[in-house]
């Protein structure tokens, strides 16, 4: 174990002498040489190429066509201008469009309101046409009633005033006393004026028989009578027909049946 530890220090010692000698060697080795030119990376290279190439550009700028410039400025002014044109026109359609849309719809409106209002007044006119005949109907038949009914009074009346005119007529010849100097087939036509109360007011000659005393004895008879029981019934019960045909009353008084 001794005799190793002996051996050890010299080889360490020799070791390391060896290699501070290598170490000097090679020291001096690269003091000598030129030192080695060192590589730039890639992207600083095209970096410096670009901006050379920025550099010359801006150097020397491209000449320009003033009157190309122009030339493109007024075509796209043009086109601007056209585009505008064209928009405006599509504006002017489109409104145009729509008036005429509304025109359209007015005109139907107007149109289904005026068939409406023809509608309403046929049916308007056919009814009044419709009541119009009713009415008349009617009305011819409540003239009908009245016609029937008038005509069914004036039989009544002229049935009343000729049997009031033949009981004024009979109750004279009641009374008459006819002059000598009467003929058969003479007339006399005499007017009679009654108030309601059948009282003669006044009496006349309307029409001679051409023999003055066969008139006088005519108003002496209906003077004789003076009131008629008949004229105030007939004026009590219908006064229209008394003041129509009775208040004043004409009579024809004729001579028969004398002995000549």
């Amino acid at each position: 174990m001794n005799n190793a530890s002996s051996y050890a220090l010299p080889v360490i010692i020799s070791v390391a002498l060896h290699a501070l000698l290598i170490a000097v060697l090679t020291f001096g080795w690269e003091a000598t040489q030129e030192p080695p030119r060192k590589m730039m990376p890639n992207f600083v290279q095209a970096k410096l190429v670009t901006m050379d190439a920025a550099v010359k550009k801006k150097a020397a700028p491209p000449k320009v066509d003033l009157i190309k410039q122009r030339q493109q400025q007024e075509q796209q002014r043009q086109r601007e201008a056209k585009a505008e044109r064209e928009r405006r026109a599509a504006l002017e359609r489109k409104k145009k469009q729509e008036a005429e849309k509304r025109r359209k719809a007015e005109a139907e409106r107007k149109r289904k309101a005026a068939e409406e209002k023809a509608r309403k007044e046929k049916e308007r006119k056919e009814q009044e046409r419709k009541e119009q005949m009713e009415r008349e109907r009617q009305s011819a038949f409540e003239e009908a009633l009245e016609e029937e009914e008038e005509l069914l009074d004036a039989r009544e009346s002229t049935q009343a005033v000729m049997s009031v005119a033949q009981a004024i007529q009979q109750r004279i010849e009641s009374v008459w006393s006819q002059p000598p100097s009467a003929r058969n087939g003479m007339v006399t036509e005499v007017s009679i004026s009654f108030v309601p109360t059948g009282r003669v007011v006044a009496s006349n000659i309307t029409k001679s028989s051409g023999n003055a005393a066969l008139d006088r004895s005519v108003l002496n008879a209906v003077r004789k009578v003076e009131v008629f029981p008949e004229v105030a019934e007939l004026a009590r019960e219908e006064p229209t027909t008394f003041e129509r045909e009775v208040r004043n009353t004409q009579l024809i008084f004729r001579v028969e049946g004398l002995r000549q």
